[in-house]
């Protein structure tokens, strides 16, 4: 519970700290900021495919909370735990992800993060393509990127 609280208190705080950036703090369209924010993204993408933990350890803070597509809230030992069991099984696996739009909200130590990308694979020997669309909250911290908080939902079909 403490958790929740925190990231609550982190995604309250990075709004109003949005609400109250002038344009010269606001990071620039294709600054070096805005760069590294992609390019994290698309290892996280790659991590998540290969299940690749250490990636994911490197990436994700100690104190990251993830909301599933069900609602479901998991911690970074949870999340882990699960990477490493989906690794090991042979039901289900993620093939690919395409990262189809990833948007950069900037601000000095923070960043929030939207991803509009298209998840692939095989659940139970049944294929399948679907559009999820996730909003990252990132953090500078000791100098280097780390994502505190991820909430993914399923897109709406047409």
């Amino acid at each position: 519970m403490r958790q929740i609280f925190v990231i609550a208190v982190l995604v309250i705080a990075a709004s109003v700290s949005m609400l109250g950036q002038t344009k010269e703090k606001k990071a620039l369209p294709g600054s070096k900021g805005e760069q590294e924010l992609i390019e994290l993204e698309r290892e996280l993408s790659e991590a998540l495919v290969r299940y690749d933990t250490t990636a994911l350890d490197r990436i994700w803070s100690d104190d990251f909370i993830f909301t599933a597509p069900n609602g479901r809230i998991t911690t970074k030992a949870q999340r882990m735990a699960g990477v490493k069991a989906s690794a090991q099984s042979a039901e289900s696996s993620v093939g690919a992800s395409a990262n189809d739009e990833v948007k950069v909200h900037l601000f000095e130590k923070a960043a929030v993060v939207t991803v509009l990308s298209t998840w692939r694979g095989k659940v139970n020997n049944q294929e399948f393509s679907e559009p999820y669309q996730a909003t990252h909250v990132w953090v500078k911290q000791q100098g280097r990127w780390r994502l505190v908080a991820a909430h993914v939902t399923p897109v709406a079909k047409k």
